[in-house]
């Protein structure tokens, strides 16, 4: 494999890695619309969100392991053809349960994709330039996130959600275009390859139980809160026990004996749920309270997602030549500012100052997204490079579940300032606790 990573490889890794971010943000955009089509509250809503996040957090673990013994070119290849096929049966889903179902299988598309890029990415670059070239990577997620907002007002002001969906198809073919000119990279084999079906259900339900908690809550009602939670707690025992038993899980718990695999999982996990939250409130908050349009939305969500792009393209850079930590310390206190300046702010001054603590968000965020990647990964040896990426970026995805089931126990029916008040103080204490990690 090339030791200099190159615009092909960069542009491959990169275009391949975009559609988690572009689709998450797209649909923020469009939960507005589809909530009225369908007639479906908040709390109904966070499930579509949800399914794919835990699709996505389940399964990218077990996407590394394949990209370890197979190769991470050729999984990419096929993850790639498999988001194509359930992005087109998004846009002619008939009803919100199939909707559902379809957007959880285009999570575990997605699931194929990320992980073993950012895997291909780390096995070709050097340790020295690793920041610098996923601080690019992260960039161009950040990009993702930044081009779905006002992509999304845009299609669906000249037509509906469902284009939200269908956009995918030239994306995935350009994505092709850049991928298909990769050298194949070579697996460790098929006998290497463990993936535990036990922990793999254990670990979806773990992750259902976190999102039906915060839904059964809202709703008040105590028998499927209890079910959430027997849910939760059985998949954590079945998990820990399997892997005690056998050594065995998709998820490498060993990986966490790795203090700066564990601090820096930890710290994406909690800044995810900040930033996250946000992209799935604001605009339901800008909706019902203060009755702004589509088009508003998008480039309000856009400021955020611009302020990741630009900050991520030149934080990995810094971080090569300063170190992390300082970039780290100032991505934690921009997250905590922001988050506890909307708290204050909503409800109780106009639109605009909201807009600036948005892009501190994207600004913090994208301080934190390079660098934490690149220490994860570094800190563990390229033969389990597709491994630790997947259950790193698993943790990113822990960080969106658990947003997700906050919003729905503190949102519930609508986006009230009041309730943001409730629900961006919290994210300020997690922001605090971010900055201990």
């Amino acid at each position: 494999m090339q030791k200099d990573p190159g615009r092909l490889l960069l542009l491959a890794v990169s275009s391949a890695s975009i559609f988690g971010s572009l689709n998450s943000s797209m649909l923020a955009v469009a939960l507005p619309a589809i909530r009225r089509e369908f007639d479906v509250g908040v709390g109904a809503a966070t499930i579509l969100v949800s399914g794919y996040l835990i699709a996505v957090a389940v399964c990218q673990p077990a996407a590394g392991r394949l990209g370890d013994a197979f190769g991470h070119v050729r999984v990419i290849k096929i993850g790639l053809a498999v988001l194509l096929a359930f992005s087109v049966a998004c846009a002619f889903a008939w009803s919100f349960p199939v909707l559902v179902a379809l957007r959880s299988l285009q999570g575990v598309a997605a699931a194929l994709v990320a992980p073993n890029a950012i895997a291909y990415l780390r096995r070709a670059v050097t340790p020295d330039r690793l920041a610098g070239q996923m601080g690019f990577t992260a960039a161009v997620i950040a990009a993702g996130a930044a081009l779905g907002p006002p992509l999304g007002g845009l299609l669906l002001t000249l037509g509906d959600w469902r284009w939200l969906f269908a956009v995918n198809v030239p994306l995935v073919f350009l994505s092709f275009a850049f991928v298909l000119r990769l050298p194949i990279d070579s697996g460790a084999g098929r006998r290497s390859l463990q993936i535990d079906g036990v922990s793999l259900v254990a670990l979806l339900a773990l992750f259902t139980g976190i999102t039906l908690i915060g839904v059964s809550l809202r709703l008040g009602i105590p028998a499927l809160t209890v079910a959430a939670f027997a849910l939760f707690l059985a998949g954590t025992v079945v998990y820990g026990l399997r892997y005690a038993r056998t050594g065995r899980g998709v998820v490498d718990l060993r990986l966490f004996a790795n203090r700066n695999f564990a601090a820096m999982s930890a710290g994406s996990a909690l800044a995810n749920l900040v930033m996250y939250s946000t992209l799935i409130t604001m605009p339901i908050y800008l909706r019902d309270s203060e009755g702004r349009g589509d088009g508003f939305i998008g480039v309000a969500l856009f400021v955020m997602s611009a302020a990741m792009v630009v900050v991520s393209l030149y934080g990995g850079r810094l971080a090569d030549r300063l170190g992390v930590r300082p970039l780290l310390s100032w991505g934690s206190a921009c997250l905590v500012l922001a988050a506890a300046g909307i708290a204050l702010a909503v409800g109780e001054v106009p639109v605009a100052p909201i807009i600036g603590l948005l892009a501190l968000i994207g600004f913090g965020y994208g301080l934190l997204n390079g660098p934490q990647t690149a220490v994860a990964v570094s800190s563990v040896s390229r033969e389990i490079a597709g491994s630790a990426s997947g259950t790193f970026s698993m943790m990113r995805y822990v960080g969106s579940v658990a947003g997700t089931a906050l919003i729905a126990v503190v949102l519930g029916g609508h986006a009230s300032a009041g309730e943001c008040h409730v629900l961006f103080a919290i994210l300020a204490a997690v922001a605090v606790v971010n900055m201990s990690t």
